[in-house]
């Protein structure tokens, strides 16, 4: 997928992700699950053998605008 232009004032659109803060404040990204939400109770929502993909988010530079995608072939570089 190519770097899409800002929708809103067609500036250029920067790659990033939003960082979501879990249990004893570790960094997780946020994720697109599959399906409609369904309560747990011991988990808050069902996500067992649901597809999951990492969500990608491009900043417009120009105004800031959001915009989020989950890509099937988006991957998580080691680091």
């Amino acid at each position: 997928m190519s770097t899409p232009t800002c929708p809103r004032c067609r500036g250029r659109m920067e790659d990033g992700f939003i960082l979501d803060k879990a249990h004893h404040d570790s960094a997780r990204l946020p994720q697109w699950v599959e399906g409609e939400p369904v309560k747990s109770f011991w988990t808050g929502l069902q996500t067992k053998g649901r597809r999951r993909l990492p969500i990608t988010v491009f900043r417009c530079d120009g105004c800031g605008y959001l915009e989020s995608y989950a890509r099937e072939d988006a991957a998580v570089r080691k680091g």
